[in-house]
């Protein structure tokens, strides 16, 4: 596959601590006038991390609005897998591709306004209302202004591309609409290419739980531990989940907490047992075993 365009790492990474250096200052409210005007946020994006020499990806031409991108549906998070699966993992863990992505559909007006970026879960308002509601606090002087402005800006970044600065590499996977949306699926995909898989509608709703059980997922995925580093206990457990889920479903496992039970057991288990020589349905006893336990007495 030919190299693939993304912006300029280290002008990205010096980008995102440049932004975060000072809450509510200049630079900051630069960024979210341009984020307010499409035209202006490109520009504004090319004169601080331009994009290197490459390919673009192919465009999304699924749907896409403000609520859709934040939370992309399942249908739409497959398609885009389809569309960009030959991107390899070692672009698509960087928030510089992710960037460049989520900018050229910006530009193409697949993303029709950069403020699309700024929504938040938390509140029934557009990003374009809560950009003008932080910069009116922060420029009236009232209490809680500069930290709402670099709420905001934090809010662009993550769904851009993801934050690393500020909350680690596992932003990337997590945050970035996009991002999660090829990770999750490359997951979904990888472990119906086992024998046995349960259903894809199945797997989904075991990674798409909600946006903590997904972290919490997906921060075993990348771990290079001994235990969850393998790949296939990591397939197990993800089908062992779909199947619970399929058979229990008011089970007490969909909480991120009990998810965390789950895990640091299987851990404690690994300690004993070695489950990198067992095959996957070996490994996936094991789990059903171990959920239908931790559902019993967290239920």
């Amino acid at each position: 596959m030919a190299a693939l365009a993304e912006r300029d790492d280290a002008a990205y990474s010096l980008f995102h601590r440049s932004l975060l250096d000072q809450k509510g200052g200049s630079l900051q409210r630069d960024f979210l006038r341009a984020v307010m005007r499409r035209s202006a946020f490109l520009e504004f994006m090319d004169e601080h991390a331009r994009a290197t020499s490459g390919e673009d990806v192919e465009q999304f031409v699924g749907a896409l609005t403000p609520s859709a991108f934040k939370e992309l549906p399942a249908t739409s998070e497959q398609a885009m897998y389809a569309a960009w699966a030959d991107v390899p993992p070692r672009m698509a863990c960087r928030t510089s591709f992710w960037a460049h992505v989520t900018l050229q559909h910006i530009k193409s007006s697949r993303i029709e306004e950069a403020y699309w970026l700024a929504a938040n879960g938390g509140r029934n308002e557009s990003g374009a209302e809560r950009i003008d509601r932080a910069l009116a606090r922060l420029d009236d002087g009232r209490d809680g202004g500069p930290k709402e402005v670099d709420d905001c800006v934090r809010t662009v970044l993550r769904r851009m591309s993801g934050l690393p600065a500020a909350r680690g590499n596992r932003s990337v996977y997590v945050d970035c609409s996009f991002g999660r949306a090829w990770w999750r699926e490359r997951l979904v995909k990888r472990v119906l290419s086992r024998d046995h898989a349960e259903s894809r509608t199945a797997l989904q709703n075991v990674v798409r739980c909600s946006q903590t059980y997904w972290e919490r997922l997906i921060t075993m995925i990348v771990s290079r531990g001994s235990v969850f580093g393998s790949v296939d206990v990591q397939d197990a457990f993800i089908n062992s989940m779909a199947k619970h889920f399929e058979a229990e479903p008011n089970t007490s496992l969909r909480t991120s907490g009990s998810l965390t039970v789950v895990l640091r057991r299987l851990s404690n288990i690994a300690a004993a047992r070695e489950l990198g020589v067992l095959n996957v349905e070996e490994i996936g006893t094991i789990v059903d075993d171990l959920l239908l336990r931790v559902a019993r007495i967290e239920g």
